[in-house]
């Protein structure tokens, strides 16, 4: 996926969408959903429009359920363009309230799984398959103006529904936290519009930057966003962007309706973005800005002035310097990274007193990165450290992940809690070794652990209520105690 040694780009095609490796062709499930669509007919929606509906049940699999946004406006006397959202920790809420003022805005139903989550293969393609199903059978769909969208592993889901499902007919991905799917991607050049973004914290930057390059050289379509933060959902402000972006693309491919109006925002808007990346000297800005300008208004406004500005600008020596930082930067993060990294993966398979050691030495050295990065006055360097730990950070959840998958409690836990120990803010370490306990047996330290949790920060009691792996504690007085407390907060 980037650029760097063939060692960091394997470990980043893994990062948190391990479980797609073994997923079915999607097209497989699609080809049989089809056929049963065409046999039923279409339902009349019932649902709110104007609101986010939390849990829609799916018909036919009521065990499924999704998130939904329909626009005030909706009515289904038309097809309407939607966007099908993907949340790694099932959360469809999360996107869809991230979408809503700009679906309302330029008219997109809006969908999000609460079943499909990551280190779950069968959810992942089950819940896809059945939050299609059943919005085809509610809504009239615009099959012309059909996306995904996903943080994470969820993006990872969103890219490969695109990409293994040809009746679909998936015209964009808006991708978060994460490039394309583990086992494949796209044939370059391609038409998929794909929209990345990133924090600038992410440990994942690395291999969006170089999804970003890739589609540059090989001209295919895409805007490139990148957001104050860590690996996380993109604001509603960069959201906002995504939608805006391939409402312009429909447009430009004759899908959408002409909006003159908007048309010359949009162009203003990208505009002055070249301006200040230029007036910044920010020459890899300038490129995503003049690219938007020479290829997403072609055929709806004149061009030649910013096709002639691109060309100027490819070969030039600011664009070639800022580059070479930017691999540097890709670079370094996996050089920090990969000594600490060892040490992690060998500490599962460790005796008692080499674990010692090596947790010794892992929880030392992320410390002092995190250090490091907070206190760095170069901010291009204390970037670079804070991807290093949360780079690590993510290794040590997925190790753990791993390990509790093979049902080896004992290490994965290890893991859990070492992470913990290491982000005394963070309540996923606390979940995750909840989870573990449960699978264990162990309710009342699972119990602990989840107050631990909600301690930490956690705060959306769906999240316990709607974990699988949690449903052994849902009967006990204590788990509705913690989940009741939260609902009140």
């Amino acid at each position: 996926m980037r650029q760097c040694t063939q060692t960091g780009a394997a470990r980043h095609r893994r990062r948190l969408a391990i479980f797609l490796i073994t997923i079915k062709p999607f097209s497989i499930y699609f080809g049989v959903l089809f056929c049963a669509l065409a046999a039923s007919g279409q339902v009349r929606p019932t649902l709110p429009p104007g609101q986010v509906t939390e849990a829609v049940q799916c018909a036919a699999e009521p065990d499924e359920t999704y998130s939904l946004y329909l626009p005030s406006g909706y009515t289904p006397a038309r097809p309407w363009p939607i966007i099908y959202a993907f949340d790694p920790g099932a959360r469809g809420k999360t996107p869809v309230k991230l979408l809503q003022a700009a679906a309302e805005k330029y008219g997109y139903i809006v969908v999000g799984s609460n079943n499909s989550r990551n280190f779950a293969i069968a959810e992942a393609s089950r819940a896809a398959n059945a939050m299609w199903q059943d919005t085809h059978a509610r809504f009239p769909i615009d099959e012309r103006q059909t996306y995904t969208t996903g943080f994470s592993g969820g993006a990872r889901v969103a890219g490969l529904v695109a990409l293994r499902c040809a009746p679909c007919k998936i015209a964009g991905v808006i991708a978060q936290g994460a490039g394309y799917p583990n086992t494949e991607k796209p044939p370059q050049p391609d038409r998929l519009l794909y929209y990345l973004s990133v924090g600038d914290q992410d440990f994942n930057w690395p291999e969006i930057v170089a999804v970003r390059r890739e589609r540059e050289q090989s001209g295919s379509p895409y805007r490139f966003r990148t957001f104050a933060g860590e690996h996380q959902w993109a604001p509603a402000s960069v959201m906002e962007d995504a939608v805006e972006w391939i409402y312009l693309k429909a447009i430009q491919a004759g899908s959408q309706a002409r909006d003159e109006a908007f048309l010359d925002r949009a162009l203003q808007r990208m505009q002055a973005e070249a301006v200040d990346a230029e007036q910044r000297g920010d020459a890899i800005a300038q490129l995503s800005a003049l690219r938007s300008l020479a290829s997403d208004f072609r055929g709806l406004r004149e061009v030649k002035e910013y096709e002639a500005k691109l060309a100027k600008l490819k070969p030039s020596s600011a664009l070639d310097k800022a580059l070479k930082k930017e691999q540097e930067a890709m670079a370094s993060q996996e050089a920090i990274v990969r000594p600490i990294a060892a040490q992690l993966a060998n500490l599962g398979d460790a005796d008692d007193s080499q674990r010692r050691v090596l947790q010794l030495n892992v929880a030392t050295g992320m410390r002092q990165l995190k250090a490091q990065g907070e206190h760095s006055k170069d901010a291009d360097k204390r970037l670079v450290m804070l991807r290093a730990v949360n780079d690590l950070w993510a290794q040590g959840i997925e190790a753990g992940q791993s390990r509790l998958e093979r049902k080896e409690f004992e290490t994965a836990a290890l893991y859990f809690g070492l992470m913990e120990d290491i982000a005394p803010s963070e309540p996923w370490p606390s979940l995750l070794l909840a989870e573990t306990r449960v699978a264990e047996g162990n309710k009342k330290q699972a119990l602990k652990d989840l107050r631990e949790a909600v301690k930490r920060g956690l705060k959306n009691p769906e999240v316990l209520e709607r974990d699988p792996d949690l449903q052994p504690l849902r009967a006990d007085p204590e788990f509705q105690k913690i989940v009741e407390g939260m609902k009140k907060e």
